[in-house]
Parts: structure tokens; C-alpha cells; sequence
């Protein structure tokens, strides 16, 4: 049995003005800081031992990574495929700034939701893709492990959507706040569960 358990970052300051960032690369707040504090000792209670470690290379995920002072024994890795979605020229702006800027961007925002790409960006599609792939690579290589992965809640979203629907139907159904763990097991024969979402 294959445990993987998703840790979003704490809060940062984009994150509060609710601006769309995936590759911009901002520092957790003092609440970020603090929720991670708080994800730590929920992180104790529950006795994971972590076996591996895989983080999103953006700041905000190495920074919570650091707040949980896990054992500097365990290996881990940095990776640019667990980053979250690339919002190209949209980078930055909240909605109200992407209406005026960009109005013809507003109506496939809702109703094409899926395969939206702003100019330079990546769509939920590619995201999802990319992330797979590399969830799977992870997880036929360290069978039988415990592994841990600090990310986004837009690869957390893609995760558990596609392996409970096998598509981005189930993307918006699911609340992820800052700091929450959520637990996915893969059984000896293959079969993938969810033993829970957003701790």
C-alpha cells in the first residue's frame, strides 16, 4: 500500500487580495505561517512517518515545507511539474482587473472552463495532464512508501478529481483551505481512495 498525502501552502498575500497567481512566486503571510504552525502539530498527532518528500519549487511551498521541520533525513525533491497552473497574462490581476483588461476572456472563463488558456498560460486540462503524469511516476516508484507532497490547491484539486472521476468534473467540488492535508492510498492491486479531504 501507497500512502500520499497533499499539503497546501499557507496563505500569502495574493492569496487574501484574491488575485490569480500560479507562477508568481510570493512569500506565505503571517497567517500562512501560522496555519502551517497549526498543520505541524495536526501533522504530529496523527503520527505520519513520512518517507519521502516532493514540493512545488515555488517559494510558498518551500517556506511551509520549512515550517514543519520534518526530519533533514528524509529526502526531498523540487519540482517545477507540481507547480500550479500558469495563468500567462492574467498573472496577478484579480477578476474585477481581468473584466476590464480582458472582457473577452470573462465568458470562457465560465463556460469553457476546462480548456481556458489566457495567452502565455496553461489550461485546467494541461494542469491536470501535467500533474498526473507525475503523480504517477511517483507513485510506481516509491510503492509501499509514505510520501508527502507540498503543492497548490489547483494540483490538489486535478489530483482528486481525476482519480475519483477520471476527468475535471469533481475540480470545483472540493474545498481545500491553506495548510489543509488530504490523504490518497493506492492499494496493492491498484485501486486508488481518498481516506480523507482537507484536515
Amino acid at each position: 500500500m501507497t500512502e500520499i498525502l497533499f499539503i497546501r501552502h499557507g496563505e500569502t498575500d495574493y492569496n487574501k487580495k484574491n488575485l490569480y497567481y500560479g507562477h508568481l512566486n510570493p512569500s506565505l503571510n503571517k497567517t500562512g505561517i501560522n496555519q502551517l504552525k497549526n498543520t505541524k502539530k495536526k501533522f504530529e498527532e496523527m503520527n505520519e512517518r513520512i518517507d519521502i518528500v516532493f514540493s512545488s519549487d515555488l517559494k510558498r511551498c518551500r517556506e511551509s515545507l520549512e515550517v514543519l521541520e520534518l526530519d533533514e533525513n528524509i529526502k526531498k525533491y523540487f519540482s517545477k511539474e507540481l507547480r500550479e497552473l500558469n495563468f500567462g497574462n492574467i498573472e496577478g490581476k484579480s477578476y474585477n482587473e481581468i473584466g476590464k483588461e480582458f472582457p473577452h476572456y470573462i465568458n470562457e472563463m465560465k463556460n469553457n472552463w476546462k480548456y481556458f488558456k489566457a495567452e502565455g498560460g496553461e489550461s485546467l486540462n494541461d494542469l491536470q495532464k501535467r500533474i498526473v503524469k507525475k503523480i504517477d511516476k511517483i507513485k510506481e516508484k516509491y510503492q509501499n512508501r509514505k510520501i508527502l507532497i507540498v503543492a497548490h490547491a489547483g494540483v490538489i484539486q486535478a489530483v482528486i478529481s481525476y482519480y475519483l472521476f477520471n476527468n475535471l468534473d469533481g475540480y470545483w467540488k472540493f474545498k481545500l483551505d491553506n495548510g489543509s492535508i488530504t490523504k490518497m492510498v493506492v492499494t496493492d492491486d491498484g485501486f486508488i481512495y481518498f481516506d480523507y479531504i482537507n484536515r
